[in-house]
């Protein structure tokens, strides 16, 4: 099963909410609303169509009961699918293996710009990608600007708890900052 797949949020569902039928939520209900927008149904661009959309919540459903992680009680017409045992242990080692998102910084007050050009450059890992995530949001939030995906410019010093919390994530070796103090010799054209 995928980290972030429609299965895993079906299991996340049938474990928080309890059991399902797929029947009640197909055609859209104002009472089923909240139950489809939580597994994806009303997601346009993922399924052209409610049947198209039923078709694939049933053979996912049907794939999960083979591999014991869902039963399904009832008539085929109006099925009650719920977690199974195994169903709950698959999704709480998967929890467990999903990494914490990082804490965000709140800076009371950033360092004053000055004449000095930073650029930020960096390579993290895709299998830190929580860490990079969190990087990006926190130099948007300094006030630096994205060049490409990879690299900030800005005019402000880093503030410290900023660089404390670089070296707790142990993202040094990944991370490469450049400082331009003087002006170049390109001349601008008009």
């Amino acid at each position: 099963m995928r980290h972030h797949s429609i299965a895993r949020t079906i299991l996340e569902h049938l474990a928080q909410m309890g059991p399902l039928v797929i029947d009640l939520l197909i055609p859209p209900h104002p009472r089923s609303r909240i139950a489809r927008a939580l597994i994806g149904m009303d997601q346009k661009q993922r399924y052209p169509s409610r049947s198209s959309a039923a078709h694939s919540y049933s053979s996912i459903l049907n794939r999960l009961k083979r591999e014991g992680l869902v039963l399904r009680s009832g008539s085929k017409r109006s099925s009650l699918w719920k977690i199974s045992s195994k169903g709950r242990l698959v999704l709480g080692e998967q929890q467990k293996a999903t990494p914490r998102p990082i804490q965000h910084l709140t800076y009371d007050v950033l360092p004053p710009e000055d004449e000095a050009v930073r650029l930020i450059t960096f390579d993290i890992p895709e299998k830190q990608r929580t860490k990079r995530d969190w990087l990006r949001t926190e130099l948007l939030a300094c006030g630096y600007k994205l060049l490409q995906k990879s690299v900030f410019i800005g005019r402000r010093p880093l503030p410290e708890e900023f660089l404390k919390m670089i070296e707790a994530l142990s993202l040094g070796p990944y991370i490469h900052f450049v400082g331009i103090d003087k002006k170049g010799t390109l001349i601008k054209n008009a």
